[in-house]
């Protein structure tokens, strides 16, 4: 199960995360920096059993990911995909290649990845030596100003405008001191970059190494990677990067680096949007597709709390920047969905519970599927022979006698559901439930007898209302409701109840799972 994280799973985040520090000092620096509440940020784990087996982190249009055993999610990652196209995806080489088959326009690109021990081989940052630019300046800390011509100068480097697609990602490293950026000028012209693209409590990644290919092979890239490596260092930390450059390895193998792995990135195609494989030809997203999901996601995650009230739809479309008109169609699908409900004239309610319908394999429909609190079960029983059909059903003796009981489930606004049910009164006996405790009884018909049932079986069908049932759920003559006729059977294969279901249109939405 993948799931979206928020600032109470950070210490289980990064607990995970620096078992393999060098391969997720981006992730691990990416949560420390910016957190979970971030716009242009989103962490999610993948889960199985309450264990983390992955990490995915939406950065603007950079999509990193890691995994130990190289698992990926591959269903939920095309989901992802469908409304969210990352420019480049980075992360351990193994688990990247992971992902060609999903996204099969990208180019798939190895990297090595280096680490720096020790700073004794560093090469002097100064402008003199034998192959010294003539012109250019000192190695300079970028400022806010310097932005403009950092983004043009990596656009113009093929080994890196993958990786920098967003001016907005740079300036704000800059503005929020999440990462230096050193650069040299030439007659004001920038030919050399380099920066510290994040780090962690052991490392730190270096980025972005580039020299204007005019001016290579002259020694500023040794110089300012040289620069950073020292600022890393004073900080306790030991400088990583990744290249794929057999110019660079050299470079980087001149001043102490060792290889400790492959860095592997997908990168997509100038021009292209990403291609996703499907059983059906790809057709554009309706506008309502993103919203919903940004209302789903805050939903299951809890900022909108179940039974809640939904801020109005002048806030929400203020909120998430969405017409009021394309609020309503996603909301109208989450109605659908079963993860909200509307009060006519008094709101829209958050129906979605996160710890329902969890423990039992059986349970009971009324109570667990409606879409509004169930707040008052109004049963009226008795206690009698059955009706042949149900001495049948139940393979009951002569003389057996059944509880039966009609069970009106109202919301605050009434009746939304209700029940038939009859059960042996052999198995409340067996139960111990007192025939003359009311309260007993409509907690076993509401949840007992389920715990009991092993298997069960069910039949469903559209019908009408009629005297049966509209005393009950005040409906007029001919309503159309939809009705289920369930079996409960015990481990034994004894039939142990007979229910009938009656439910109003729009108030449940039914989920079968045994």
């Amino acid at each position: 199960m993948v799931r979206k994280c928020t600032v109470e799973d950070r210490d289980r985040l990064t607990s995970y995360l620096k078992e393999e520090a060098v391969y997720n000092t981006f992730l691990l620096a990416d949560i420390d920096d910016f957190g979970f509440e971030e716009p242009f940020q989103t962490v999610y784990a993948d889960e199985d059993e309450g264990e983390i087996r992955g990490v995915y982190l939406c950065f603007y249009q950079n999509f990193l990911l890691y995994s130990k055993e190289n698992r990926v999610n591959i269903p939920f990652l095309k989901q992802l995909f469908a409304t969210y196209t990352p420019d480049v995806i980075m992360g351990k080489y193994e688990t990247v290649q992971e992902l060609k088959e999903v996204l099969q326009e990208y180019a798939l690109d190895a990297r090595n990845l280096y680490l720096l021990d020790h700073k004794e081989e560093l090469e002097d940052e100064t402008v003199e030596g034998e192959h010294a630019v003539k012109g250019c300046g000192d190695i300079c800390r970028a400022e806010s100003k310097d932005v403009d011509d950092i983004f043009a100068f990596l656009q113009s480097i093929d080994e890196l405008k993958g990786l920098y697609t967003s001016r907005q990602m740079i300036a704000d490293r800059i503005e929020k001191k999440c990462g230096v950026h050193y650069i040299i000028r030439k007659d004001g012209e920038i030919i050399a970059h380099a920066n510290s693209a994040a780090g962690c409590e052991v490392t730190m990644m270096i980025g972005g190494v580039g020299v204007a290919p005019k001016y290579r092979k002259q020694g500023l890239g040794g110089r300012i990677v040289s620069r950073l490596c020292r600022d890393i260092f004073a900080e306790g930390k030991r400088p990583c990067l990744f290249s794929m450059q057999e110019e660079a390895h050299s470079l980087y193998k001149r001043i102490g680096f060792k290889k400790a792995g492959v860095w592997g990135t997908l990168t997509k195609p100038a021009g292209k949007k990403a291609e996703i494989p499907s059983e059906h030809e790809a057709k554009e997203l309706p506008s309502y597709i993103p919203i919903y999901n940004q209302l789903y996601e805050d939903i299951i995650n809890g900022i909108y709390k179940t039974g809640s009230l939904l801020p109005s739809e002048n806030v929400l479309s203020e909120k998430y920047k969405v017409s009021r008109n394309t609020l309503r169609q996603a909301l109208t699908i989450l109605n659908q969905d079963g993860y909200i409900y509307k009060r006519q004239g008094k709101g829209t309610f958050v129906s979605y519970d996160s710890e329902k319908k969890q423990k039992d394999k059986i349970y009971n429909f009324l109570s667990e599927d409606a879409l509004e609190e169930i707040v008052r079960i109004k049963p009226e029983y008795n206690f009698g022979k059955p009706t042949r059909i149900a001495q049948i059903k139940l393979e009951l003796s002569e003389g057996e006698e059944v509880l039966a009981s009609n069970n009106v489930y109202e919301s605050v606004d009434g009746p939304i559901g209700q029940s038939f049910l009859q059960v042996p009164v052999k198995v409340l006996k067996e139960n111990q439930i007192d025939p003359g405790s009311e309260e007993q009884l409509v907690k076993f018909m509401d949840k007992g007898v389920y715990c009991l049932a092993d298997s069960c079986k069910l039949m469903a069908q559209l019908m009408e209302a009629d005297d049966q049932v509209i005393p009950f759920l005040q409906v007029e003559r001919g309503t159309p409701l939809l009705h289920f006729e369930q079996l409960l059977f015990d481990k034994h294969h004894r039939p142990i109840a007979r229910i009938k279901y009656y439910f109003s249109s729009g108030k449940y939405q039914i989920e079968c799972r045994w």
